[in-house]
């Protein structure tokens, strides 16, 4: 696609009005502005020609022969198409703007970087400190233009990743959408808000700060309910011990406590499962149960509030010492009413294989019968 006329003024390279401001500042101003101008226009062309492209390719109907050669009425409604994406007059405005504003910037930054200087190079060996002042001025502020021009050419540049992102979709998550375009998610929403502004995503484009969607059109997703809590009377016995031990050791900050209490729990599930198990269990858990327990998690409640006080006096460190040395003898004992509970098992197992020796012996099956059968 190439403009109706030629614009050579555009096409200068930089570096030779770079090289000629050094000759002849004048005339390269002049050329820097007339550039600018050729090359708006050139943009301007291709921009029309390309939507005159566009626009004919949206409403050319299909091929009739199809329908003329089934004895059809061609419809030509159904293949006029309408793209409800196109920006609005005021977002194709604004981003004309950005770009002159990046132009001029960039072309004023060099302009005034190059001739401070050049101006520099003229001032050293003379005494003329109003120039070195006013070339400093020069330098300092072309630089800072040439800096924010960057800066506006790399927002344009994410602005135009951001698009690629969103493509045709109707809407898609913010975090999901500056992973995928590679932007921190606190420059990611105000890069978002100027691409909108500038009419990339079409007219109808916005943030959906109730489910943080950006939604190019139609209506905004429904959010998910939230789960629903478990209820605590729903739970047994077993299962709200255990919460509240999980609890308990969640509120520590201290490693080693941390590791004594999520010992007692693992413990206190073994037994549990058990007695879930086997009902004839459950009345040597009693004591357990109704005092072991519920004294294991006020000590741990205990030495939570302690260390939330952030304050090492003494009476604190000993309670704590003392609680620490407590939950040692807790855990010992926890291993001890898990290891009671298989104790009935170990008996029957073992009447069980003494009645099994009997029986070998009476059946002369265990192979003491005194004689061995020679070869």
């Amino acid at each position: 696609m190439q403009p109706q006329r030629r614009h050579y003024f555009a096409h200068i390279p930089t570096i030779a009005l770079l090289i000629l401001l050094g000759l002849a500042p004048w005339l390269s101003v002049i050329l820097f502005i007339v550039r600018a101008i050729d090359r708006d226009s050139e943009k301007k062309e291709l921009r029309a020609a390309r939507e005159r492209q566009e626009y004919a390719a949206d409403f050319r109907p299909q091929d009739t022969r199809q329908a003329n050669s089934q004895n059809e009425p061609y419809n030509y409604s159904a293949h006029y198409t309408a793209n409800h994406d196109h920006p609005t007059l005021e977002q194709q405005r604004s981003k004309r703007h950005q770009q002159k504003i990046t132009q001029l910037c960039t072309i004023a930054g060099a302009i005034l970087l190059v001739t401070g200087v050049v101006g520099m190079g003229d001032w050293i060996g003379s005494s003329n400190w109003n120039a070195l002042f006013t070339y400093l001025c020069m330098i300092v502020g072309g630089g800072g233009a040439l800096a924010f021009s960057l800066m506006l050419k790399r927002v344009s540049k994410l602005e135009r990743q951001l698009d690629k992102v969103v493509g045709d979709q109707d809407n898609i998550p913010l975090q999901e959408l500056f992973a995928a375009a590679g932007i921190p998610a606190d420059k990611g929403r105000k890069i978002l808000e100027s691409a909108i502004d500038h009419g990339y995503f079409g007219p109808d484009a916005y943030i959906d700060n109730r489910t943080d969607f950006l939604v190019v059109r139609g209506a905004a997703p429904i959010p998910a309910p939230p789960a629903p809590e478990p209820d605590p009377t729903d739970e047994t016995q077993y299962e709200k011990l255990l919460r509240q031990l999980h609890q308990a050791g969640s509120a520590l900050s201290d490693p080693v406590m941390q590791e004594k209490a999520a010992r007692l729990e693992q413990i206190s599930a073994r037994i549990f499962a058990l007695a879930e198990k086997d009902a004839s269990k459950q009345e040597q858990l009693r004591k357990f149960i109704s005092y072991y327990l519920p004294t294991s998690l006020k000590l741990l409640n205990t030495y939570a509030q302690l260390d939330s006080q952030g304050v090492a006096g003494e009476n604190i460190t000993r309670t704590k010492q003392s609680i620490q040395r407590s939950l040692d003898l807790l855990v010992t004992a926890f291993e001890n009413q898990l290891d009671k509970l298989f104790q009935s098992d170990a008996l029957d197992v073992s009447a069980d294989i003494a009645a099994l020796e009997g029986m070998l012996n009476l059946d002369g099956l265990s192979g003491d019968s005194g004689f061995s059968v020679q070869p």
